[in-house]
């Protein structure tokens, strides 16, 4: 009976007089069509299947004992030679490819190319920025009357894989353009672009960095502004300030590390770290203003205003005292020491009045600067926030 066939016998048959060097079609006139897929992994990882028809490598079924489908080398036969304009550096994780070749002619290459890809990054709104990158693919040397592309609708992986970038879309178009050559003539070649829409997960930034920064700044701003004795006496808080700002400087120097630098502006993030630390500085303002402030009306022995005097204690009543019936000298010695006695510790208890009456204003005045940079530091956060986070 006839010996079985082998794959190896029938490679050999097909690569016999095959030359890699031309295009697989046997007339001239007739257009290669190469079907292009897309799918991508971030940083920027594609895997680039490719198929096309190659009419030099096609035989009967029944004459090789069946066999419908060999891998042969890519080395050995012709390739499309499609690139990705716009790229930084391009490598290929996998040099050794073998192609598959079907009985009818049909061959698939799966190209896997790991890129460095030149695309304009928006970073205002980092770390809730979405990029837009266009990747220009196209054959380098065969123009439209040679090769042309069939695009099919890139496909992206279902799996969450990237722990830093969401693929939100990948959408591609095809264009003709026209370029002039050395000679004169006019070359024209297909072009597909893909467009690459992908976001940024920011949930790394929020626990580590966002919701740190505004927590620090709103306990700081509480322990500026609160007494440090239950007799409500002002003490030194500067210090309490100044160390929230050296950690504000801090996350600052985290946040410039985190951040991509772009000459369009600061980023969202660092915007918002800058924020925090002037509203830092103005606590610290407001708190040493008013130490100052109220050393200074104690020290001069100002009195407070009448209307917040009767509105922050009560007055109390005179007292009245008889004078003696009894009228001698030691009488009205005694009557005159009793006077002097009676009108210091009116003076004193005055004085005492005073600096109560001040206290309490001091401290309503204190409560109102907390409540009132609690409240801006609330809304600047919601408001820089608000149309950055995505729905």
């Amino acid at each position: 009976g006839r010996s079985p066939k082998s794959e190896s016998s029938l490679i050999s048959h097909l690569l016999s007089d095959y030359n890699p060097d031309g295009r697989p079609v046997r007339d001239h006139r007739k257009i290669v069509y190469v079907t292009v897929e897309q799918q991508e992994q971030i940083k920027i990882l594609l895997w680039f299947p490719q198929s096309w028809t190659d009419e030099f490598l096609v035989w009967n079924e029944t004459e090789w004992d069946g066999i419908k489908r060999v891998n042969i080398p890519t080395t050995k036969i012709w390739l499309p030679d499609g690139y990705i304009f716009d790229t930084v550096d391009m490598k290929e994780p996998l040099v050794n490819l073998n192609a598959r070749v079907s009985s009818n002619g049909s061959v698939e290459v799966d190209f896997n190319k790991l890129l460095d890809l030149r695309c304009e990054l928006k970073v205002l709104d980092f770390p809730f920025d979405e990029q837009r990158c266009i990747m220009e693919f196209s054959s380098w040397s065969y123009q439209i009357d040679q090769l042309l592309h069939v695009s099919k609708e890139p496909l992206i992986p279902s799996e969450d894989t990237n722990s830093e970038w969401a693929i939100l879309s990948m959408e591609a178009e095809t264009k003709r353009k026209s370029y002039g050559g050395t000679h004169g003539q006019n070359n024209e070649y297909e072009e597909i672009h893909f467009l690459l829409k992908i976001r940024r997960k920011p949930l790394y930034y929020i626990v580590v960095i966002l919701i740190p920064t505004f927590v620090i700044v709103n306990v700081s701003i509480i322990g500026i502004f609160t007494p440090h004795g239950v007799q409500g006496d002002r003490e030194e808080k500067v210090s309490l300030g100044l160390t929230t700002l050296l950690t504000m400087a801090v996350i600052l120097d985290m946040v410039t590390g985190e951040m991509p630098k772009s000459a369009a502006g600061l980023p969202l993030l660092g915007r918002f770290i800058l924020a925090e630390t002037v509203i830092c500085v103005l606590a610290i303002a407001v708190s040493v203003f008013t130490i100052f402030i109220h050393e200074r009306v104690l020290y001069l022995s100002r009195e407070p205003p009448k209307w917040i005097d009767k509105w922050m204690r009560e007055n109390t009543n005179k007292e009245e005292i008889h004078p003696l019936l009894i009228k001698s000298p030691c009488i009205e010695e005694l009557r005159s020491c009793l006077d002097d006695l009676r009108t210091h510790l009116r003076e004193m208890k005055r004085d005492e009045e005073i600096k109560i009456v001040w206290q309490r204003i001091f401290s309503l005045v204190d409560i109102v600067a907390m409540l009132l940079l609690l409240l801006s530091n609330f809304l600047l956060t919601f408001f820089m926030f608000r149309f950055a986070i995505p729905s």
